[in-house]
């Protein structure tokens, strides 16, 4: 079933939550995986990529890496004094993906919608859950 098909149930309701990371100099990299137990189809919806305030006056290419062999695809080249921020529609990818900010020294901030076929466990629950230093979820 595709996330983007009407359920007729409630449990079958995709559930989206909101999702971000922030990469730099620190951290140039970032995987989105979902752990095994959560057996259900997933995607991350991208919608916004931008530069943080501390951000120097220097291009930052922000990739994406995939899986497998082949070239790495930039998402989006942005520098303060030209371009801060972009709005992404239509980017839905299945994880696991990873990014990597490719040159500059960030910070860059992705954020986006994680969109579930149904609600994990720990969500029914109502837990807030952190699930690094650098990526938040609700």
């Amino acid at each position: 079933m595709s996330l983007t098909e009407s359920t007729d149930t409630k449990s079958e309701k995709p559930m989206s939550f909101i999702w971000g990371c922030e990469l730099s100099s620190e951290r140039s990299s970032y995987t989105f995986q979902m752990p095994e137990e959560w057996q259900c189809e997933q995607q991350l919806a991208l919608r916004t990529i931008c530069l943080g305030a501390q951000a120097r006056d220097e291009f930052h290419v922000l990739e994406l890496v995939p899986n497998e062999e082949g070239a790495a695809v930039p998402l989006a080249t942005l520098k303060p004094s030209v371009l801060p921020m972009v709005t992404l529609v239509g980017v839905e990818l299945t994880p696991p993906v990873t990014f990597r900010l490719r040159a500059g020294s960030g910070p860059v901030y992705i954020s986006g919608q994680h969109v579930a076929s149904k609600t994990p466990t720990h969500y029914q629950r109502g837990a807030w859950r952190r699930r690094s230093s650098r990526e938040y979820s609700t």
